[in-house]
C-alpha cells in the first residue's frame, strides 16, 4: 500500500513514458466525470487514479471530475488543480469511518454464501441460461447498500450535470447502490457510462456488476483472464501503467542493512491472503538448503492475530534474524526497498486483478516470483522477467525462489527484460492511450 504522490514533474517524453505524438489530444475539450471508492491517498485503486489523471492530462485538454470519498467530515470542499493544460476537479463525499472498515475487512462467508456463489457462478451465467433467463431476471433486480458506500451519489452527479456538459461518465467502482445511483442519472441525462473493473474478473458474475454492465456503454478492466461468457463481446483489457521515470534504480536512496545477502521483498498488505506464510515456509526450505537471504515485508497490518501467527512461524522456521518488518512504505520508500532487494516474491492467494507491485519491482529492474492467480500472469513474461508458480505449489515456488538466489546473471537479466517490458507496455503514455481507445470506442459503439 502507498500514498499517492503526484508526479508531474517525471512525466516526460522518454522512452519510459512515451513521446508526445500525433496521438495526443483526441480528448481535446471534453468533460469525463469518474466514480470510484478512492480516497485522497491510499493503495492500489488512488494510484491508478493519480497515474491516469496525470497522463490523461498530459496529453489532452480535458476537465476531469472525479467523485471519490471521504471519512473526514471538514474535507467536504470541492478542489481543484492543472494538470498540464487540463483541470481535475475533486469532489468529497462523506462516508462513516467505520462502514469504511467494514467494507474493506469484510467478513469470511459461511458454507451457504459458498454454495450460492457456485451456483451462480456455474449455473445462472452458463451462456444459454444467461440468454434466456438472467439478463431478464436482473432487468428489475435492485442493488442493496453495501458498507462503505456514500449516501447522495446519484444527487451529487444531477447538481454536477447542471454545471458541466459531461461527455463520458467512468465508474472505477462497481457493483454498489451508489454506482446504480450514477449509472441511472446518467442514462437519464443521456451521457454515455463505462465501467473500468479494477479486481480479478470472477467478481464481473456478481448479480449487481452484471445488472449495471447491462446500462454501460463498454467494460473494461485491468486484465483479460476469465472475462465470463455473457461480456466478452463489449470487454476491454485496459490493463494497468506505472511512473516508469519514478521508478527507476538511479533513483533509489541506498539504505542502510546490517546484511549483504540478497533480499526477497514482499510489499502487501500484513493478511493471510497476501502469501506471507507461503514465503516465510519457503524460506525455511530455502535455509535448510544452505542458502544465504533476508527476506523484508512491508505494508499495513491489518490483523494483529495474524502478525502473531506469522512471528511464530518464522521462529519455526529458523528465520528470526532474517526477516525484517519495514511497516507501511510510501511510494519513495518503495523505490528505495525494490532498489535494495534481489527478488519480488509475491505468492498471494488473493485474485489479484493485476498486482501494481508486479510492475513497479520490474521496472526497479527485479525478477518476479508470483502464484498464477487472476491476472497476475498478464503482469510479466514467465521464463523471462520471473517465474508463474502455481497457487500453493511450494516446492516450486522454493525451486524458484533458490534458482534466482543462486544465479546473480540470471537475476539480471530478468531484471533487464523486466524493465524493457514496463517501458513497452506499461508506461503512463500505454496505459492513457489504451483509456483514450477505450471511451472512443465505446462511444461509437
Amino acid at each position: 500500500m502507498q500514498f499517492i504522490q503526484q508526479r508531474e514533474e517525471n512525466f516526460i517524453a522518454s522512452p519510459a513514458t512515451g513521446p508526445a505524438t500525433g496521438q495526443c489530444g483526441r480528448l481535446d475539450g471534453w468533460t469525463i466525470l469518474r466514480f470510484a471508492h478512492a480516497y485522497e491517498s491510499g493503495g492500489g485503486l488512488e494510484q491508478y487514479l493519480a497515474d491516469l489523471n496525470l497522463a490523461l492530462g498530459r496529453r489532452n485538454r480535458l476537465t476531469t471530475i472525479q467523485i471519490q470519498l471521504t471519512t473526514d467530515r471538514n474535507r467536504l470542499n470541492e478542489t481543484e488543480e492543472k494538470v498540464g493544460e487540463s483541470r481535475l476537479i475533486k469532489i468529497p463525499l462523506w462516508v462513516a469511518e467505520d462502514s469504511k472498515r467494514k467494507a474493506i475487512n469484510g467478513a469470511p462467508g459461511d458454507r451457504m454464501e459458498i454454495l450460492k456463489a457456485g451456483l451462480r457462478n456455474r449455473v445462472m451465467f452458463a451462456p444459454p441460461i444467461y440468454n434466456f433467463f438472467t439478463k431478464y431476471y436482473l432487468k428489475n433486480w435492485k442493488t442493496p447498500r453495501r458498507a462503505g458506500e456514500p449516501d447522495g451519489a446519484g444527487s451529487k452527479l444531477q447538481e454536477l450535470l447542471r454545471r458541466f456538459r459531461v461527455n463520458l461518465a467512468v465508474l472505477h467502482s462497481s457493483g454498489g447502490a451508489d454506482a446504480s445511483e450514477i449509472l441511472s442519472v446518467a442514462q437519464s441525462a443521456k451521457v454515455p457510462s463505462v465501467l473500468v473493473h479494477h479486481f480479478a474478473n470472477d467478481r464481473l458474475k456478481s448479480f449487481a456488476i452484471c445488472r449495471q454492465t447491462m446500462q454501460a456503454a463498454g467494460v473494461g478492466g485491468v486484465c483479460g483472464v476469465e472475462v465470463p461468457d455473457y461480456l466478452r463481446w463489449k470487454f476491454t483489457n485496459v490493463s494497468d501503467g506505472i511512473d516508469a521515470e519514478f521508478f527507476r534504480r538511479e533513483k533509489a536512496n541506498p539504505l542502510a542493512r546490517n546484511s549483504e545477502d540478497p533480499l526477497l521483498f514482499l510489499p502487501a498488505r500484513i493478511t493471510p491472503a497476501k502469501g506471507q506464510l507461503d514465503l516465510i515456509r519457503a524460506g525455511g526450505d530455502l535455509l535448510r538448503q544452505g542458502l544465504r537471504f533476508q527476506i523484508a515485508f512491508a505494508g499495513r497490518v491489518d490483523s494483529d492475530e495474524f502478525l502473531s501467527e506469522m512471528k511464530k512461524a518464522i521462529i519455526d522456521a529458523g528465520l528470526e534474524e532474517r526477516v525484517i518488518f519495514t511497516g507501511q512504505l510510501d511510494a519513495g520508500g518503495l523505490r528505495d526497498w525494490y532498489a535494495a532487494s534481489a527478488i519480488l516474491a509475491f505468492p498471494t492467494h488473493h485474485p489479484e486483478g493485476l498486482g501494481r507491485i508486479l510492475l513497479e519491482a520490474q521496472a526497479m529492474e527485479l525478477p518476479v516470483v508470483v502464484y498464477n492467480i487472476g491476472g497476475t500472469s498478464e503482469g510479466f513474461r514467465n521464463g523471462q522477467t520471473g517465474f508463474l508458480i502455481d497457487v500453493g505449489d511450494r516446492s516450486s515456488l522454493v525451486q524458484r525462489l533458490g534458482e534466482l538466489l543462486r544465479s546473480p546473471v540470471k537475476r539480471k537479466q530478468f531484471g533487464h527484460a523486466g524493465r524493457k517490458l514496463i517501458e513497452d507496455r506499461f508506461s503512463l503514455c500505454a496505459l492513457a492511450e489504451r483509456h483514450e481507445n477505450f471511451y472512443l470506442n465505446a462511444l461509437n459503439s
